[in-house]
């Protein structure tokens, strides 16, 4: 077990079934597979069973869940002679009592209750509830435990609303500009932006001022032949309003109004400062384990607003960027961190061959590192964000706070700078 990180080891007054439940859930966030899985409870339980029989054990607990989670929820009134009422009051309030089968948990959990009652938990705050036994017994089912369940709702103020966002934000902070494309010149140079792990909603726009006006100060020291955005990276904490990652995992929860705010303010001065200060602007999309879905639309709002700018949006692991004699290869590391040169040389192998600088840049880890492989630099970048509560119990500590920023010529990279 001493071979295995911390994460990895069974926690303290942590089931042997919760801990077979956690390492299949985050096999991916863990980079680990079904046969390591097998290894550590085999140690666990003292036992010696193959890797087919604890994947299949999860197999039926991601069954027997579904099926549960599938029979929760409001019942009929056809079905069961129960009367439903909504009462809607003069400051907007609203009292729902609905027959409800749920557990002993759904009871406590508000976004629960406000789905089965028929509420869009961005809209809505549960302000008050209570929940009765209510058994009914049929010939089919037997005796079911339901609920009687009567919750109290008011409109969320601060309810995320798309549309009423966009239109906010391309009224605020300043007027889109159409640049006008010129010809490249020589003697231009590459200016690279990978901010990686920014986790907004942990972090605020205050926090990275410092950092935005360093990173301007960097954009304004001279004309660029070209500047280059890398967007998304867990650009943002959360992947929706429930505390969730991409992959359901709960964490730290955060105001993803305010968040996204931050980053669109952050990111289209820059962008905007970009343009008036190089040839040609570019921003690519860079799909992480925190925000895959979240980060995607931000890309897709910054490409609306900026028209002069070329996007990529694409939603695949690993991209590749290529300017004069540079390659550079970039994805966030939550997949596949170990095998990164040969993946990126299978992609993009020609591109890599006559190219006279090959990086390669993953995040995820939150600190540094750098390996040389066959003439190719791979690099872990870090990050500036502050320690959010996952990565402090993952023991992801300890680490440099700081981005970086790479500036190249035609074919050789000249600079790193630390911010």
């Amino acid at each position: 077990m001493s071979n295995y990180p911390d994460y990895l080891q069974r926690e303290e007054n942590e089931g042997l079934d919760d801990y077979h439940i956690r390492l299949f859930e985050n096999k991916e966030n863990y980079e680990i597979d079904n046969f390591t899985i097998a290894n550590l409870l085999n140690k666990e339980a003292g036992t010696n069973y193959s890797e087919s029989k604890w994947r299949k054990d999860f197999s039926q607990y991601k069954y027997w869940t579904s099926y549960f989670e599938s029979k929760k929820g409001a019942i009929a009134p056809s079905d069961i002679n129960y009367k439903e009422s909504v009462e809607i009051s003069g400051d907007g309030a609203q009292k729902s009592d609905k027959l409800i089968y749920m557990s002993e948990a759904d009871k406590k959990n508000p976004e629960f209750l406000l789905e089965a009652h028929g509420y869009d938990s961005t809209k809505w705050e549960l302000t008050n509830s209570k929940s009765s036994i209510w058994n009914q017994h049929n010939k089919q089912d037997g005796t079911l435990t339901l609920y009687a369940s009567k919750i109290t709702v008011k409109p969320l103020k601060n309810g995320f609303d798309v549309d009423k966002f966009l239109e906010k934000a391309n009224e605020s902070i300043f007027p889109i500009r159409k640049k006008p494309k010129s010809t490249t010149r020589n003697g231009g140079r590459l200016l690279e932006i990978p901010l990686f792990d920014l986790h907004f909603g942990v972090n605020s726009y205050d926090y990275y001022k410092e950092t935005q006006d360093r990173i301007i100060e960097k954009i304004e020291s001279e004309n660029w032949d070209k500047i280059f955005f890398i967007v998304g990276q867990d650009l943002l904490h959360n992947n929706g309003f429930d505390g969730k990652t991409s992959s359901g995992t709960p964490i730290e929860q955060v105001d993803m109004t305010v968040a996204w705010e931050n980053a669109w303010k952050f990111y289209c001065e820059l962008i905007d400062i970009a343009q008036n200060n190089s040839n040609w602007t570019e921003v690519s999309y860079s799909i992480a384990n925190h925000d895959d879905s979240m980060a995607w639309a931000f890309t897709k709002c910054l490409e609306a607003r900026f028209v002069d700018v070329k996007f990529d949006t694409s939603k695949k692991v690993r991209k590749g960027f290529t300017w004069n004699k540079v390659f550079i290869g970039y994805t966030h590391g939550h997949k596949g961190a170990n095998r990164l040169h040969e993946n990126f040389l299978s992609d993009f192998g020609k591109q890599m061959a006559l190219a006279d600088i090959v990086e390669i840049h993953s995040g995820h880890l939150h600190s540094e590192k750098a390996k040389d492989k066959f003439g190719v630099l791979i690099r872990t970048l870090s990050t500036g964000a502050q320690t959010d509560d996952w990565h402090d119990q993952e023991g992801f500590v300890g680490a440099f706070k700081r981005f970086q920023l790479f500036e190249y010529s035609e074919s050789s990279l000249d600079a790193i700078t630390y911010i």
